[in-house]
């Protein structure tokens, strides 16, 4: 079978390797669609906290594929089932998954390519779940990448006011689009005002990545975004290696900062919910369909202009 690897820094090839074999509590999945998860990959395919410097290595968690053997120990799902999987085995066409793994098997009629983007929409329902995201809140959101749009949709769902901060006005026209209260270019003062005022912000959701905690925060004796002793939420998303902000900022905030990482059962089970019922969209957040012998040059893209990438999705139906 053939499977993406990268294989030095900066760097992926299309490989050959073994076809996993069917044990007793697994079943062997063809994968039909994938998805690219823009920030996670990246940090393993550049050395990133995430993936640390080594290589070969990779990491994907979002396939839709197709159960073409199942174990004798497999009691809920069977061959011609089409799912969803969360494990992170890597971009192959062929895999392995448990029932007790995270695992969904999608209704007829789902666009399986927007299925394939349901783990980034989870990772970012699970933030808003763990942000304790209500409709009394007023949230604003850090980057409008796939993470950033998909927690301003999340945390719409729930009720809050939102608020989508970013320097690029596509990506902003996009969060409008798909239903943030209030965008934001923050890349002039007069946006930067515009942000401020605002708040005071209940909840932030940072999924930039970018040097803004100190704009969040503040520092003794300047205005911050979240408001004195307000007991204001920074969900921290985007991958970093350490962090720095002002503790006593912090502190006159009286600041609840929450990590976060992969979602859960629960999560994937709502947001497939949530998909099918038009609550959370995909779909305008898809900016390519690659077939797997084009995914080396998507990941030259995300190597040198990660930000020309949004939502990518590798289409196997087409590989011989």
């Amino acid at each position: 079978m053939r499977g993406i690897m990268f294989t030095a820094k900066g760097r992926a090839e299309i490989i050959e390797e073994p076809t996993p074999v069917c044990t007793d509590d697994t079943m062997l999945l063809r994968t039909l669609y994938s998805g690219l998860s823009n920030g996670t990959e990246r940090s393993f395919l550049m050395g990133g906290s995430y993936g640390g410097e080594r290589w070969p290595q990779r990491i994907a968690y979002q396939h839709v594929s197709q159960v073409v053997e199942c174990g004798s120990r497999i009691t809920r799902l069977a061959v011609g089932d089409i799912v969803y999987t969360g494990r992170c085995h890597g971009h192959v066409e062929y895999h392995l998954a448990r029932e007790s793994d995270l695992i969904v098997r999608l209704p007829e009629g789902l666009d399986l390519k927007v299925a394939a983007l349901m783990g980034v929409a989870s990772v970012s329902f699970h933030d808003a779940r763990r942000g304790r995201i209500a409709p009394e809140d007023n949230v604003v959101v850090f980057g409008a990448g796939l993470i950033g749009q998909f927690a301003a949709q999340a945390a719409r769902v729930r009720g809050a006011k939102v608020t989508v901060v970013d320097r690029l006005d596509d990506r902003l026209a996009l969060a409008a689009e798909l239903g943030a209260d209030v965008v934001v270019n923050t890349s002039s003062e007069e946006g930067r005002q515009r942000l401020a005022a605002g708040g005071p912000y209940s909840a932030v959701f940072e999924c930039s990545g970018a040097d803004v905690l100190d704009a969040i925060i503040g520092r003794p004796g300047q205005t911050s975004l979240v408001g004195h002793r307000s007991h204001a939420r920074l969900i921290l998303v985007a991958g970093r290696f350490d962090v720095t902000y002002n503790f006593n900022a912090a502190g006159a905030a009286e600041l609840d900062i929450i990590h976060t990482q992969h979602f859960d059962q629960m999560d994937l089970d709502q947001v497939l919910r949530l998909v099918c019922r038009g609550d959370i969209r995909i779909e305008p957040l898809i900016r390519q369909v690659v077939p797997l012998a084009g995914a080396p040059g998507v990941y030259d893209t995300l190597r040198d202009e990660p930000s020309a990438l949004l939502g990518t999705v590798f289409d196997f139906t087409t590989t011989p």
